[in-house]
């Protein structure tokens, strides 16, 4: 088989250079045609934004303004035609304005703190499972200090290769047809109203076992657009000797339920961190319906629930020196009625158990820079304490450094009720040496419990 064959028309259309923008969480980027995100990118946003819109579980990656757009709570990256968007936590308030220019030409300073929370990221995605990648495949990334995107599809080619070199999967597939040989199972009633006059044939129904099967089909489509979203000379290689390789198989339509759908057992869960990297592309890609090159892929990360999901791993880490228990997303009856499946639950973030104390965590991406929460967080904090039966919770947030501001909440009297606290903490994410701190379980919980870990 040759490269021409396996390959669809618009691999061997070659594609601009890509650029890097990177912003911040919450910041505004206009666009400028004399600048790298030009109108016609922001109409490629607006016409995503728009098919999103039409899900019943609409996400909110970006809002879109006149002329420009704003970027949510959400972090990761965002490919339009030939510009790449990455976005990134920030832990304080600074511009509002993104500046339109590439990585490159940002100023130092500017540059600098861009390249920090961009690692930053990528430390907590990897840290989270979202990065699927241990310490040496990191080690061996060709394109680390690139865009995060291109860190995924480098991964996803990785596994692909490795599942080649250990074999494709086959599957027995049925088929049914006319053939010129018996084969399988004949059926009668359609042999006789097509064959009748062509006896020479036979209407059979049979199994092949073939590597034609839904697992192949998902690697080899997910291989194919990846010279859609990266002309990375070296991927273009890598891709270009997958290809040679791998057999040409049939497209098949993506949806959620086909990765829902899918069953792994001994043979296929090998196939498992390549699939989630490929249900990744595959979902978050919209194509230009206007036959433009201005295509669309969005991989993007609720920075609450990753905040969440990396101080618990953190935490969990120091049970054993700390003498705890941290259990996660406990959720307990909350309100019922005599209607059946009508009764609301409540589900605190993270809790902490010591011996016969409690307490619940509750984590929070955002700035909070008087140590005053909102009124809705005290009120769901109050409640924890009340069906947790703790004396004290914590409302938790990032923070460039570490502060504390403990309350109490008023006593109304209730039979059997004891004094209850929540405080509110900021920790610093970043060490001294602006990288992502590997203390920072231990520094939580000397605040939360009051004490250091026992010697």
């Amino acid at each position: 088989m040759t490269l021409c064959a396996a390959v669809p028309l618009w691999f061997k259309k070659a594609m601009p250079t890509r650029n890097v923008i990177r912003v911040s969480e919450f910041e505004k980027l206009y666009y400028d045609d004399a600048k790298l995100f030009k109108q016609k990118h922001w109409e490629a946003l607006c016409r995503y934004q728009e098919q999103q819109s039409k899900k019943e579980d609409v996400i909110e990656y970006f809002r879109i303004l006149n002329k420009g757009v704003q970027f949510t709570n959400y972090v990761g990256v965002i490919q339009a035609g030939n510009l790449t968007i990455e976005v990134l936590p920030k832990t304080d308030k600074g511009s509002t304005t993104a500046a339109n220019e590439s990585f490159e030409h940002l100023d130092k300073e500017t540059a600098i703190e861009k390249q920090k929370w961009h690692d930053v990221l990528l430390q907590m995605l990897k840290e989270c499972r979202l990065l699927q990648v241990n310490h040496v495949d990191y080690a061996n990334l060709n394109l680390k200090s690139n865009s995060i995107l291109e860190i995924y599809l480098e991964l996803f080619l990785n596994h692909t290769e490795k599942l080649l070199h250990e074999g494709l999967i086959k599957k027995y597939k049925k088929s049914e047809g006319n053939r010129f040989a018996l084969k399988g199972q004949l059926l009668f009633s359609k042999n006789l109203s097509l064959n009748l006059v062509h006896q020479e044939r036979f209407y059979v129904r049979y199994s092949e076992y073939n590597k034609i099967n839904i697992f192949n089909q998902l690697l080899y489509k997910t291989i194919c657009l990846i010279p859609q979203l990266s002309t990375n000379p070296w991927l273009s290689d890598k891709v270009n000797r997958l290809l040679l390789d791998f057999p040409e198989l049939p497209d098949c339509r993506v949806t959620a339920e086909t990765f829902s759908r899918l069953v792994f057992d001994r043979k296929t869960e090998r196939y498992k961190e390549a699939l989630l990297i490929s249900k990744m592309l595959l979902l978050n890609y919209r194509p230009d319906i206007t036959g433009g090159a201005e295509n669309v892929i969005a991989i993007l990360f609720d920075m609450n629930e990753l905040w969440e999901e990396f101080v618990y791993r953190r935490l969990k880490k120091e049970e054993k020196e700390y003498g705890i228990t941290v259990q996660r997303q406990q959720s307990t009856s909350f309100w019922k009625t005599d209607l059946l499946y009508r009764s609301k639950t409540i589900r605190p973030d993270i809790v902490i158990k010591k011996e016969n104390e409690v307490i619940v965590l509750d984590t929070k991406w955002k700035i909070i820079e008087d140590l005053i929460p909102a009124d809705d967080d005290l009120k769901q904090m109050f409640t924890y304490n009340l069906f947790w039966h703790c004396k004290k919770s914590v409302l938790l947030y990032p923070a460039e450094r570490s502060r504390s501001n403990e309350g109490s909440f008023y006593d109304f009297n209730i039979p059997g009720q004891f004094d209850t606290k929540c405080s509110v903490e900021t920790i610093s994410v970043l060490n001294e040496s602006h990288k992502l701190d590997k203390d920072l379980g231990k520094k939580i919980l000397t605040r939360v419990l009051g004490e250091a870990p026992p010697a």
